[in-house]
């Protein structure tokens, strides 16, 4: 999209010096945030654009406030997960922007990885990272809805196509791949040399968008959960790594 003399003059302000992605993740402003918090999601103003629609190394995410969540395995809801489980695993984090235009709303992802994983082949499997959305209320289990009733919208992306998928699910095992595919997203591998590895991954949907089991964007308050998978740990399906519980987004203009 053309940018207009004001939005680059605008932009301009915003690439002031700061500090490298992976030097952020570090660091100390970035505000440590517990289930059942409620975050102010960021309003990008009209007339300022990312370079494309879901770069995840634009500017202006170093303008904006930067939350982490702790992520730690998943309750087991099948034995078979239940033997590959290791509940004494260090505590890893997850670090989220959260942004929206008026049109628009971004969700941008970040946490360390040693090593990226993009194939998925036998014994081989890809790295991975989803939010999911409450379609009632915080009652809904974040463990992936808990019937036809208390369902969730998952937004899933994988490293092996570097593509988002748009999901409803109504409990473990019942994910559904929905009809409208508007969810959109790209993502950015960083090898840091003496910083941590990391990837960073930015989802994004317009606000105004109906049909079953899409979230509703346009409400004051969306709860939210996050889900991520190494794929150097051989996770995959319901093995892998989530925040305990929803956050809390307030959607209100600010």
């Amino acid at each position: 999209m053309q940018r207009t003399i004001a939005t680059l003059t605008a932009l301009a302000i915003l690439a002031a010096p700061t500090l490298s992605a992976a030097q952020t993740l570090a660091e100390a402003n970035v505000k440590l945030i517990e289930v059942f918090d409620t975050v102010q999601v960021s309003t990008i103003p009209d007339g300022i654009y990312l370079r494309s629609i879901n770069d995840p190394d634009d500017v202006i995410w170093e303008r904006l406030p930067e939350y982490r969540v702790a992520m730690s395995p998943a309750p087991a809801v099948h034995d078979s997960v239940e033997l590959r489980i290791n509940y004494d695993a260090e505590a890893t984090f997850l670090n989220m922007t959260l942004a929206k235009t008026s049109e628009r709303f971004y969700v941008r992802l970040r946490w360390i990885d040693d090593t990226p994983n993009t194939a998925s082949a036998f014994d081989q499997f890809r790295d991975g990272a989803a939010v999911q959305f409450s379609l009632g209320d915080d009652d809904t289990s974040y463990i992936m809805g808990d019937g036809p009733d208390s369902a969730v919208n998952i937004w899933y992306w994988r490293s092996d196509s570097n593509s988002v998928q748009n999901l409803a699910a109504g409990g473990p095992g019942s994910t559904t791949t929905l009809e409208q595919q508007a969810v959109s997203g790209d993502s950015m591998y960083s090898a840091n040399d003496g910083d941590p590895n990391e990837w960073t991954v930015v989802m994004s949907r317009p606000i105004a968008l109906e049909g079953d089991h899409n979230v509703s964007l346009s409400q004051d308050v969306v709860p939210m959960a996050f889900a991520l998978w190494q794929g150097s740990e051989r996770q995959r399906d319901g093995l892998k790594s989530v925040s305990d519980g929803w956050i809390l987004l307030d959607m209100t203009p600010n």
